[in-house]
């Protein structure tokens, strides 16, 4: 886990108190899922075998032939 500085909801940091044995300046972050931007492509949405979109999707490896 990566540590970060702490912000208030404004979005400034906050200060350490000197006074406490813990350091409030900074927090631990749980590390953030990763999503999936790739569309999947079903069978509808393809164009017809041998048109011009239908190669351009395979060269960008968007569907395999």
């Amino acid at each position: 886990m990566a540590k970060t500085r702490a912000r208030t909801e404004a979005g400034k940091y906050i200060s350490d108190d000197p006074s406490t044995p813990q350091n409030e300046a900074w927090v631990e972050d749980k590390p953030k899922k990763k999503t999936s931007s790739k569309k999947k492509v079903t069978s509808k949405d393809l164009p017809p075998v041998g048109s011009a979109d239908r190669k351009r999707l395979v060269l960008q490896g968007i569907i395999k032939e």
